[in-house]
């Protein structure tokens, strides 16, 4: 069992109204403003912190092979249930470690963290980088969404 990082409490307690909030919004909104760093299909893709599914499903859709790492059980079992994909793996893993994710010696072309970062405190940062960093190929591409500001519980931020 790999070390679960703060962050992820109350999420699977808000499961269900994430889920609808999370989908409620078009892949191609949330990336606007990235979709021009995105390489072209077929890439590997790993979404760390993939939630919902909504990105794993939009890479999927685009033609990317994903890995999508989401370490709240509620929402990993909601997501395989409702973006239903063979160009979608599963994995139950987290930051700052993401121990499951690093034994298996890959490489990837585009690395996501959307809504993750801020979960993390100084320390897990230091932890996570060197792990993430070292998950992009030389090639690839990493995209980090940071929030500002104070959360009132961990799915408003």
């Amino acid at each position: 069992m790999h070390e679960r990082v703060s962050g992820t409490e109350g999420y699977a307690d808000e499961a269900e109204a994430l889920i609808r909030q999370y989908e409620s919004i078009r892949f191609e909104d949330v990336h606007r403003r990235v979709l021009y760093l995105f390489p072209a299909p077929p890439a590997r893709v790993l979404d760390i912190g993939a939630g919902t599914g909504r990105d794993a499903a939009g890479f999927a859709t685009l033609g990317h092979r994903v890995v999508a790492v989401e370490p709240t059980a509620a929402l990993r079992t909601a997501a395989m249930a409702l973006h239903a994909s063979p160009n979608i793996e599963w994995l139950d893993d987290s930051l700052p470690d993401l121990a499951s994710v690093m034994c298996r010696g890959e490489l990837f072309d585009l690395v996501t963290l959307r809504a993750v970062w801020m979960h993390l405190d100084e320390l897990q940062r230091r932890r996570a980088m060197p792990h993430v960093a070292g998950l992009v190929s030389d090639r690839g591409v990493m995209t980090l969404s940071l929030r500002h500001g104070p959360c009132r519980w961990a799915g408003a931020c």
